[in-house]
C-alpha cells in the first residue's frame, strides 16, 4: 500500500487531497516539520532532502516533490480526470502546478528565510518586503483568475485546485488581507464541500475548515 508522508499546513496537504480524490488506498504518516522531524534519521533514509510530501511505494520506492506525485497520482488513476481530460490539458495542469512550486512556494519561502537569498543581514528586511509584496501579486492573480470559472483550470476540479488552495491561508502569515480574495474563498468553500477532499482535511485538522 502506498504511504504519504505529510504534514498538517504544509504544501504536503495537495498530496493528500488528490489521494483521496483519486479514491487511491494509502496510509498516511504525519512528519512535524514545525518540531524538526523531518531530520529524524528514518525519515531522512525515506527522503535525504527533508521535506514533505513522499510518497513511500509498497516495494520501498520512493517519489519525491509535490509536482510529480500530483502528476503521478493524476496520471495511474485517469478516470477523475484530475489532471485534465486531454495531454493539453494535463500538461497545463501540471505547469500551473509547476508556477505554484517554482514560483508561488519559492516566494513564501523567500519571506520565511531571507539568509537563503543572501547571507548579508541587512538586506532581509528589503527580501521580506520583496517577497511579501510578491506573494500578494500571486495571490491575486489566482484570485483574478478564479473570477469567471469554479476551478483553476475551468469546470472541473483538478489537483491544481488543491495545490493553489496551500498558499491561501499562509497569506496571513504574511500579514496579507486574504479576506479581499472572495473568489479564492469561494473555491475554498468548494473544496470542503467534496467529501474526499474533506477527508484528507479533516485528517489534517486543516485551518481551511474553520476560515
Amino acid at each position: 500500500m502506498l504511504t504519504l508522508y505529510y504534514c498538517p499546513y504544509a504544501c504536503s496537504m495537495a498530496s493528500h487531497v488528490a489521494l483521496e480524490e483519486a479514491g487511491a488506498l494509502f496510509d498516511t504518516s504525519k512528519v512535524n516539520i514545525f518540531k524538526g522531524e523531518q531530520f529524524d534519521p528514518a525519515y531522512l533514509a525515506i527522503n535525504p532532502r527533508a521535506k514533505v510530501p513522499a510518497l513511500r511505494f509498497d516495494d520501498g520506492r520512493v517519489l519525491l516533490e509535490t509536482v510529480a506525485i500530483l502528476g503521478w497520482i493524476g496520471h495511474t488513476y485517469p478516470d477523475n480526470d484530475l489532471l485534465g481530460a486531454d495531454p493539453l490539458d494535463q500538461a497545463r495542469t501540471l505547469a500551473t502546478c509547476a508556477w505554484l512550486s517554482g514560483t508561488v512556494h519559492t516566494t513564501f519561502k523567500h519571506f520565511l528565510h531571507p539568509e537563503h537569498v543572501a547571507p548579508d543581514t541587512s538586506m532581509h528586511d528589503a527580501i521580506r518586503t520583496q517577497a511579501k509584496a510578491q506573494y500578494w501579486t500571486c495571490l491575486q492573480d489566482i484570485d483574478t483568475r478564479l473570477a469567471d470559472r469554479p476551478w483553476m483550470m475551468g469546470d472541473r476540479f483538478t489537483v491544481a485546485d488543491a495545490y493553489a488552495l496551500v498558499f491561501y491561508p499562509w497569506g496571513r502569515e504574511l500579514g496579507l488581507p486574504i479576506g479581499d480574495l472572495a473568489n479564492i474563498a469561494a473555491m475554498k468553500n468548494r473544496l470542503i464541500e467534496r467529501p474526499a477532499a474533506r477527508r484528507a482535511l479533516e485528517r489534517e485538522k486543516s485551518v481551511l475548515l474553520t476560515m
